[in-house]
């Protein structure tokens, strides 16, 4: 199907019954919305060709005119996909399949193809290759997903989906022997390459976190999954469950001394929002002060820095940065 072709069966698509109208104008709004090139005389001219073929008129008005379907039309299906719908149904499979159920990925599989086809049948419409054009990267050292069978990530978007009990065998973090627990299933989420799934055990009330590669096998269970009452996933989240927040004060008032680089790229992307970023006239140096989490991450993102960025405040992680730094050395020492 060309360019257009499809066209103009989006603008019969925009068209609405009588006694609702549509001008030339919106018509023009939205195509272009949805990446076509095309002026409104060329519209108009399509109008006035499709008025020929199907039950569409225009209410005369010589100031703008209005554009809509006859009240005695009859329903046609217009089953082709629109190039906006294409390009999303592409997007989402880009970058959030790994967030979909496999049996809804499995369902999809005929729109997947579906909207490649349409976009790849558009080569003139501005939403053909806009896959090409956008990108989602992260700085990360690049990672390579860990193995999680097909058989438990099904299971466990199954129960996710179902409020069903999960029954599982799991391998716990540093443990050699797997264990057979019976989970409540509360959310999923995606940290990096890492898939957590977050619930309770048995009937307790407690909340873990199970990395889906862990699992040894998994199965979903009749039995309801128990409730948490005003369990909220993103609250969770944002107190810093995922963040390995280390003992003592959950917020610590970082100040550091740092290049011009570093402050220049933080005053882009700041560390939080109370960030301030001042020279120093007496050392001649830039310092930044900011309200942080209190987290291990924290500690691994300034390490990255090396000696661009000098921990002055608080006494405690700088005391931490002197005695890594010591045991650097001594890790260093010269081979014989």
């Amino acid at each position: 199907m060309n360019d257009a072709c499809m066209r103009r069966i989006q603008t019969l698509r925009l068209l609405p019954k009588a006694p609702a109208r549509i001008s030339v104008t919106r018509i023009h709004d939205a195509l272009v919305g949805q990446g076509f090139e095309i002026d409104k005389r060329s519209i108009q001219r399509d109008l006035k060709s499709l008025a020929n073929l199907f039950s569409i008129e225009s209410d005369g008005n010589k100031d703008i005119p209005g554009w809509y379907w006859k009240k005695d039309a009859e329903k046609l299906e217009l089953p082709e996909m629109e190039p906006a719908v294409a390009l999303s149904f592409r997007m989402v499979k880009s970058f959030l399949e790994r967030f979909m159920p496999p049996s809804t990925l499995s369902d999809l599989g005929d729109y997947f193809n579906h909207a490649d086809k349409v976009l790849e049948n558009l080569p003139n419409n501005q939403l053909s290759d806009w896959s090409n054009k956008v990108a989602l990267l992260s700085r990360n050292q690049p990672l390579m997903n860990p193995l999680i069978t097909e058989d438990v990530l099904n299971q466990v978007y199954s129960a996710l989906l179902s409020d069903k009990q999960l029954n599982a065998v799991y391998r716990p973090r540093h443990d050699e022997e797997t264990k057979s627990y019976t989970i409540n299933p509360l959310g999923l989420v995606m940290v990096d390459k890492v898939i957590y799934l977050v619930g309770t055990l048995w009937k307790y009330r407690d909340i873990k976190q199970f990395a889906l590669h862990r699992f040894e096998s998994a199965e979903v269970s009749n039995d309801e999954a128990i409730a948490l009452y005003n369990f909220d996933l993103q609250k969770y989240i944002q107190q810093g469950q995922f963040e390995y927040l280390v003992q003592g004060d959950k917020t610590i008032k970082l100040k550091l001394a740092v290049s011009d680089e570093i402050a220049f790229h933080l005053s882009e992307t700041p560390l939080s929002e109370t960030q301030t970023i001042k020279l120093d006239k007496n050392t001649n140096r830039l310092i930044l002060r900011a309200e942080v989490k209190n987290t291990q991450q924290l500690r691994w993102w300034l390490m990255s820095f090396g000696a661009e960025v000098e921990i002055l405040a608080p006494s405690s992680v700088r005391e931490e940065f002197k005695q890594s730094a010591k045991a650097l050395v001594e890790l260093y020492e010269p081979l014989d």
